[in-house]
């Protein structure tokens, strides 16, 4: 998934060359070692405690502690399947769990509460074929060009073409098909390839005891284990209108079926092939506890059976345990708070760690996420012991202020890293201005970015021309930025239609005049640094910019209902992700609260997405991605801007830090204190 970010503070680190879904892994573009698919890219090979003082003294790690890991932006819920914040990611990383877990390094899927996953075809029959022995009805979408999805006959599990016509081989736990049978060509209407998920779950995975209804009162409020019902309720929810889950709704609604096949398995059919399938399914169906959320689960203090589907959305909505989450992790959030979330490690009864997974339970015994939204009044922060990483480090701090005080460098070291992040400023397309083309790539011509980027990130920052990180092989290093050119972008506006009728220094056009809100987030240096060079920039062509800065949740909102013209973001993209969520016209009509939040409605972009998802050979899909990537820079929905390293600050006692390309760009699972002075540290987890 996309995970959305305020733009980070301006200026990389004077060094050389950072929001899961692969069906085939890129073990290239960021496993152990990797250097990236081309001399472009700026991934480096992973090296334990890297920029630390003291890296590769084979210190032992201690457990136990607390960590206290600064954010800027405070989300409104833990709940993932309702938010949509990077932050909220972060959070779940550490106390809640996803089916399966895209492996740090490798980018290969691995088991997580799911202990096995079986991927099967689905064969779709004729409609005259032939009765077959475990043959089961399956919704699929239309190819015949009548609307909604329609119902057929089908089998499933391998499928193999051969002389005798096609043979289905059953894998999965308790298959409808017991056994391989072979039928001729002529009864298979078609085959989708990898679209039958068999998950079988783990027996051990206990959910969070609930913070917020008395277990005593309650007592299916604390032990509750991980079931089937639980992960097919978590899937149902995406079904319910009234949900409040639009930025996460297109991944799941394309599994119309979700089959209960006993207490510990659970089966998702998908209506096609989908490169993407098993990653929304693996790590990005949030699980909800159906004792806490579900309405109809006897288990449920506020039970109703008969609940309607309006009220069972409210329920999950504005549920309490939003925020005092109860999760799957080897932490549990305790409190959450204007200043800060806490999170602990979830013990049992007996003060023991309860996760079900004691070598991947983390050092710490407690994490908090302290909240400052003010970038200097993070760094002060940080020098006065109240974080131990702050992840915003600005320029004149890294290079030659307050990093190289003896404050900090006796407590603290500093250093880099490169994530899928890319920076933008998004144009809302149903404006009356920025609906024209003319407009969008004017400015873009307007703006000299390569002076901004040797000014502002010391040249290391990369431009980006698309929606695909720079990182990632899906990349197109081909497509060459639109130049600076003013006096080109005056002569595009003109012929358009643009120039100042009225003599006020604004152009316009039918009544319009091209003035420009652009929103940003408070605290956020960055968005204010580039919105006013941004203003300087297309001054001279009768564009007026108006810089309007307000606190990150309304700033949300106003972007999800399209009450904005161009607003100044980051997305912190997966190596590759289904572009759908994105870019897809379905997802920007304009009552969507998606995250096509431009509203960018393109057919030849909707048919590049169709392929880029049913496409599951690694390269051609590539292929393809290149195509798409040029496609979206020429159409202009962003203002595309720039990748950058994330430039941080971190305490000398914690070690274990090695930097990902997947976000957040490091585990804190694997940091750790080695000095024995630090309160609570011990050499066991049980003791």
């Amino acid at each position: 998934m996309l995970q959305t970010l305020p733009i980070p503070s301006p200026h990389a680190a004077r060094v050389g060359a950072l929001a899961l879904g692969l069906l085939t892994p890129l073990a290239a573009a960021g496993g152990e070692g990797a250097t990236g698919d081309d001399d472009k890219s700026p991934v480096r090979a992973a090296v334990l405690d890297e920029f630390h003082p003291d890296k590769g003294d084979g210190a032992k790690p201690l457990y136990g502690g607390r960590a206290i890991i600064h954010i800027p932006s405070l989300p409104e819920s833990t709940n993932y399947a309702v938010e949509n914040s990077a932050y909220t990611r972060n959070f779940l990383y550490e106390c809640h769990e996803m089916l399966l877990l895209q492996d740090w390094w490798s980018t290969e899927y691995v088991p997580s509460t799911a202990r096995k996953f079986v991927v099967e075809d689905l064969v779709i029959l004729a409609a005259d074929a032939p009765k077959v022995t475990g043959e089961i009805e399956a919704t699929v979408v239309r190819r015949d060009g009548g609307d909604g999805p329609r119902v057929v006959r089908a089998l499933y599990g391998d499928a193999s073409v051969g002389e005798s016509g096609v043979t289905v081989t059953p894998r999965s736990r308790k298959s409808a098909l017991e056994k391989a049978v072979t039928i001729p060509e002529s009864s298979v209407e078609r085959v989708e390839r990898g679209s039958v998920f068999t998950f079988e779950l783990r027996d051990d995975v206990v959910w969070h005891t609930s913070r917020i209804h008395d277990p005593k009162a309650h007592p299916k409020m604390a032990g509750q284990t991980l079931d089937a019902r639980d992960v097919h309720f978590s899937w149902s929810i995406y079904q319910n209108a009234g949900v409040d889950c639009d930025e996460k709704r297109f991944q799941f609604v394309k599994f119309p079926t979700c089959e209960i096949v006993d207490d510990l398995t659970v089966r998702f059919f998908s209506d096609k092939q989908d490169a993407f399938a098993l990653g929304g399914l693996g790590t990005s169906l949030t699980l909800l506890p159906s004792h806490i959320y579900d309405l109809t689960d006897p288990d449920n203090p506020d039970h109703d059976e008969n609940a309607s589907a309006a009220k069972q959305a409210e329920h999950i909505n504005d549920n309490p345990h939003n925020k005092l989450w109860v999760g799957l992790g080897p932490y549990q959030i305790v409190d959450w708070n204007q200043q800060w979330v806490d999170a602990k490690r979830f013990v049992d009864e007996k003060g023991q760690p309860a996760y079900f997974d004691l070598s991947n339970a983390g050092y710490f015994d407690g994490i908090r996420w302290r909240y400052i939204q003010d970038d200097q009044g993070s760094m002060n922060a940080l020098l006065n012991g109240e974080l131990d990483y702050f992840g915003r480090v600005k320029s004149e701090d890294y290079f030659e202020g307050q990093t190289l005080t003896e404050t900090f460098t006796d407590t603290f070291f500093k250093g880099h890293f490169y994530t899928g992040f890319y920076g933008y400023t998004g144009w809302n397309l149903y404006d009356p201005a920025l609906k024209d083309i003319a407009v969008r790539k004017a400015i873009c011509h307007a703006f000299d970015f390569d002076s901004y980027l040797t000014n502002q990130y010391n040249g290391l920052a990369y431009r980006v021309t698309g929606p695909v990180p720079y990182i990632s092989p899906a990349y197109n290093h081909d497509v060459e930025p639109l130049e600076y050119d003013p006096d080109l972008a005056l002569e595009i506006l003109e012929d358009a239609g643009w120039y100042d009728r009225d003599d006020d220094g604004i152009a316009d056009k039918d009544g319009v005049k091209l003035e420009i809100e652009f929103l940003y987030p408070g605290g956020n240096d960055a968005s204010k640094i580039f919105g006013r060079a941004l203003q300087e920039a297309v001054a001279d062509l009768g564009i007026k910019i108006n810089l309007e800065t307000m606190e990150w949740a309304t700033f949300l909102e106003r972007i999800k209902t399209r009450e904005f013209q161009g607003c100044n973001l980051a997305w912190i993209p997966e190596l590759e992700s289904d572009p759908e969520q994105l870019w897809g016209s379905k997802w920007g009509e304009y009552e969507r609260k998606s995250s096509n939040n431009s509203g960018l409605q393109d057919a030849e972009v909707d048919e590049l997405i169709a392929r880029i998802q049913t496409e599951v050979d690694r390269d051609k899909r590539f292929a393809i991605w290149k195509d798409f990537h040029a496609k979206i820079y020429a159409l202009q929905p962003y203002l595309f801007m720039y990748n950058v390293p994330r430039k941080y600050a971190a305490n000398l006692k914690i070690r274990g830090i090695k930097h990902t390309p997947i976000d957040p760009g490091y585990v804190l699972r694997d940091w750790y204190y080695v000095d024995p002075s630090v309160p609570g540290t011990r050499p066991a987890l049980k003791k």
